[in-house]
């Protein structure tokens, strides 16, 4: 008799317990989801504004540390673009070339932002992600925040070398989800550059 209540116990407590453990394997599967979206949205705005510290290096020789410089270049700023027509012969230098007005060479200007962001560049962009110039220094999903950035020089092998960094907490990546003990460092960073290193790469493994 003890038995069989003992039993009908158990069943309900299997029942639940199946629920919970279900429920919690679901919800680890949701949140993974959710952060792989939530750690590419952020990859690909970082690899835009690497595209804009570029081209602002390329004008100014050397990065911007502050996003309000950095945004009114992207936004107000030109940068120069030779145009070339024609082709230099064999025989001739460009120069001799130039003279007999057998080729061309015309500096032409054009906006920062739609020089950066020409259709080839776009063509690299994950397209389930659009570019938006307006939003591109602030975290998503909070409230602006913006990214941590820097720039200055370090000296390489007796070399000055211009150097940044953008970079944002997995704290903040994963705002408003239960990220608490899952496999991300919430105090650790996903960043592009290096203000220690000569480099323009992700430390998202590209």
């Amino acid at each position: 008799m003890k038995a069989k209540q003992i039993a009908l116990i158990l069943i309900p407590l299997n029942i639940i317990l199946a629920f919970f453990v279900y429920n919690s394997i679901n919800s680890e599967v949701e949140f993974q989801k959710i952060a792989k979206v939530r750690i590419a949205e952020n990859v690909q705005k970082l690899k835009d504004i690497r595209a804009v510290q570029i081209s602002y290096k390329n004008k100014y020789h050397g990065f911007s540390d502050n996003f309000d410089t950095l945004m009114t270049f992207l936004n107000s700023d030109s940068l120069a673009v030779v145009k070339s027509e024609g082709e230099v012969p064999d025989t001739l230098t460009e120069l001799q070339a130039l003279q007999e007005g057998l080729i061309s060479r015309d500096t032409i200007y054009i906006a920062a932002k739609t020089h950066i962001f020409n259709e080839d560049y776009l063509a690299t962009r994950n397209e389930k992600l659009p570019l938006d110039i307006k939003q591109l220094q602030y975290i998503p999903y909070t409230e602006n925040k913006s990214y941590e950035i820097d720039a200055g020089s370090i000296e390489k092998g007796k070399v000055i070398v211009q150097v940044f960094e953008v970079s944002v907490q997995y704290g903040d990546v994963l705002i408003g989800l239960d990220a608490e003990n899952k496999k991300y460092d919430l105090q650790g960073h996903l960043r592009v550059g290096s203000m220690s290193e000569a480099s323009l790469n992700g430390n998202w493994g590209e």
